[in-house]
């Protein structure tokens, strides 16, 4: 991890779970991330560092729609994304998943669970190439 991201998040009321394989896809820090977990969690919120549109005030609406037995998704127009918002009945199946899949393959297999929040599309822009990162800076 960078050493700059740790100093930005020194004093902060943070655990930080470090993934020593992200080569091993997104489904191996969904892994880590559920393992650094107080067993007494009732939920966790996955999300993906590539949004800089994302703000806290979106985080706070995923969490305040969260219900027991729920998946609470981030929804962007016509498309679902991240950040999303796991019951714990859904942690083993979480752990389930391999390769460079994340967790919206459990919220396919149970519609009947998934709470929507609608958000603008700009939250859900996310950031994969450097054309991406260019496009996003002019829309700033």
């Amino acid at each position: 991890m960078d050493a700059r991201l740790r100093q930005a998040l020194d004093g902060l009321p943070v655990q930080l779970a470090v993934n020593p394989h992200p080569d091993h896809g997104l489904s191996s820090s969904i892994r880590i991330g559920l393992d650094a977990l107080p067993t007494s969690a009732d939920a966790v919120l996955i999300a993906a560092a590539d949004l800089p549109f994302l703000e806290a005030a979106h985080v706070q609406q995923l969490v305040t729609g969260y219900r027991p037995g729920a998946i609470v998704v981030s929804r962007y127009g016509d498309h679902s994304g991240n950040p999303q918002v796991y019951d714990q009945k859904f942690f083993a199946e979480l752990r389930q998943i391999t390769g460079d899949r994340g967790g919206r393959l459990v919220a396919d297999r149970h519609p009947e669970a998934v709470i929507e929040v609608e958000f603008e599309d700009r939250a859900g822009e996310d950031i994969d190439t450097p054309q991406d990162w260019d496009r996003v800076r002019r829309l700033r």
